[in-house]
């Protein structure tokens, strides 16, 4: 049987097709975005991020951040990292890497990933540190001083094919980051 393009074309839409969707897939692994909060609320509900807050005057404030996501088939590795709404380039000091047989899963194929983001070098953090059992109780907070965004990106490795997706094409809004947060209630909720 001879091949042509209109044979080929649904092979090679799908890939598209699933990360338009916040899915990335391999063919034997595939990962899809659920969700990107971190440890801190406004008034509004929406997750953000706080350069400092009140109950660290004076510190720079590391934000927990955590990701949740659908895997299924052959994950070898998933790369996870945050990227700033203001630049295109990407920083690979913002990114880490999870092990397939680490990742922490909360129900079937249901997963998430915890880590750490200081900011006390800008925007993103320098680096970013897995926490794999945490205990992060999210915080309501007033804002003021807007500094920027961010969102996240999955990137699949599955032997040796990799495919990417992140939480925009997923229709996650991005977080806000301000440079002032008043700590108004911690809740009992967790991260």
């Amino acid at each position: 049987m001879k091949l042509n393009a209109k044979m080929l074309l649904p092979a090679l839409a799908l890939p598209l097709l699933l990360a338009a969707c916040g899915s990335a897939s391999t063919g034997s692994g595939t990962v899809k975005f659920n969700d990107l909060k971190t440890e801190f609320r406004d008034a509004t509900g929406k997750y953000v991020a706080c350069d400092t807050t009140n109950l660290n005057p004076g510190t720079t404030e590391i934000t927990n951040v955590a990701v949740y996501y659908t895997a299924t088939g052959t994950i070898s590795s998933l790369d996870i990292g945050l990227l700033g709404n203001t630049s295109s380039v990407y920083d690979s000091n913002y990114t880490t890497t999870v092990q397939g047989n680490q990742l922490q899963a909360i129900s079937g194929n249901d997963f998430k990933t915890v880590f750490t983001a200081d900011s006390s070098t800008g925007l993103l953090p320098q680096a970013i540190i897995v926490k794999p059992n945490p205990d992060v109780a999210i915080k309501n907070v007033t804002t003021s001083g807007g500094a920027g965004s961010f969102y996240a990106q999955l990137t699949l490795h599955s032997g040796s094919e990799v495919a990417s997706t992140n939480s925009k094409l997923a229709t996650l809004p991005s977080i806000p980051v301000y440079t002032n947060c008043t700590v108004t209630s911690v809740t009992t909720e967790k991260l």
